[in-house]
């Protein structure tokens, strides 16, 4: 189990904003004493009422209710700067490679309801039980070379009757909660990656974003994971202290369905920063967990002609070979094979406005040996001449 370390950075006044009124706040000359806001859509349901001394997650409020802090629905033993500790039947889980969000740190959990289980799928995001709760906690570090970090941000993910439904929390250390908003924040903050200090505005995102990069209109529009696929979850864990295959755990738990006897078939995409595997493959794990939930069929980018899903094996113009980057201003194409540095792919992860940079939510500062990576493996394509000279 991964620990936290105490908090550095300092809430600021503008931190609530996202959250509701702040008729409530006072200050001092040195401190900012900030009471909880109301609730974004107004009273608290009554469902989301904390049993106090409770052993039981609240799955009534997790299956119907927006409740106004992330404690009414009791999914933790203990969540704090110290320690994360998840109720039963809540287990952490872990992906070979993560999306990059300015250097956030992300713990993630899975709650799966009693007597129901995950239907596996070898290529799309696995099927989920009505009551299935993801859960990401997202810690941000002081320095990228150390443990220190804060909490900021916990985003739920839950599968009810109608679909998905996107649950955004407002970590407030001060009073160890978590508050819901709809409005999303935007956090001043600084981190130093390389040596190098960066002021950056965090951005915790609107009800509306999360939809943006979570959706998928193929067929039926619907909400779905993005990581929960088996190529990001087919790898070793330690749980309780042992080392495990993480899908054989599900098994051995009885939580999923349909599991293939022999887990090297599964098409597994690589932790992308592991210097160890291929080149090709880590470029195309990057693309895959940070561009193809919306580059693919349904996904908001579909347009674009893009299509980055990891098992996808021929390196053509779906993958952004001679793709003259549809939709962007500036022309050109997004990989121009032999020629990383005209290529758009990795130069728009080096862009941080809003109208050039991809992803184009998510992220505020630049994932620099990302795109190093990209730009280096496109070096490597055999040359073609997509302007046609």
């Amino acid at each position: 189990m991964k620990r936290l370390h105490p908090l550095l950075l300092c809430l600021s006044l503008s931190s609530l904003s996202g959250c509701g009124s702040d008729s409530n706040q006072t200050t001092t000359t040195d401190k900012v004493i900030s009471v909880p806001p109301n609730h974004p859509l107004g009273e608290n349901p009554e469902l989301c009422a904390t049993q106090e001394g409770t052993k039981l997650i609240n799955w009534a409020a997790l299956e119907n209710e927006y409740c106004y802090e992330l404690s009414n629905f009791n999914l933790f033993e203990k969540l704090s700067s110290t320690s994360i500790i998840p109720k039963s039947p809540g287990i952490i889980y872990e992906l070979n490679s993560s999306l990059f969000t300015d250097h956030a740190r992300k713990y993630r959990y899975i709650y799966v309801p009693e007597n129901s289980k995950i239907g596996y799928t070898e290529l799309e995001s696995f099927s989920f039980p009505i009551g299935t709760t993801l859960v990401k906690v997202f810690s941000l570090p002081s320095d990228t070379s150390l443990d220190i970090e804060e909490i900021i941000e916990i985003r739920l993910l839950i599968k009810r009757n109608n679909g998905w439904a996107t649950l955004v929390y407002k970590w407030l250390n001060e009073f160890s909660e978590g508050y819901f908003t709809v409005a999303g924040d935007i956090i001043e903050s600084t981190i130093s990656h390389n040596g190098l200090a960066n002021l950056f505005d965090y951005r915790i995102p609107t009800f509306g974003q999360c939809v943006t990069c979570h959706q998928n209109n193929e067929g039926e529009a619907h909400i779905t994971p993005i990581g929960l696929k088996a190529r990001h979850l087919n790898k070793k864990i330690i749980f309780n202290e042992l080392e495990i295959n993480q899908l054989v755990l599900w098994d051995n738990l009885g939580i999923i369905d349909n599991l293939p006897n022999d887990l090297s078939t599964i098409d597994t995409a690589p932790d992308w920063k592991d210097t160890s595997k291929d080149l090709q493959n880590r470029a195309k794990a990057y693309l895959d967990i940070n561009c193809a939930h919306c580059h693919t069929e349904g996904g908001s980018g579909a347009l674009s002609g893009l299509r980055m899903e990891y098992w996808r094996k021929a390196i053509d113009y779906s993958h952004g070979v001679c793709n003259e980057s549809q939709g962007w201003r500036v022309g050109g194409f997004d990989i121009w094979p032999g020629r990383g540095d005209l290529s758009h792919i990795p130069l728009r992860i080096t862009l941080t406005a809003a109208k050039d940079r991809m992803p184009p939510i998510g992220r505020s500062l630049v994932d620099e040996e990302a795109a190093q990576l990209i730009s280096d493996w496109i070096d490597t394509l055999p040359y073609q001449a997509c302007s046609g000279v």
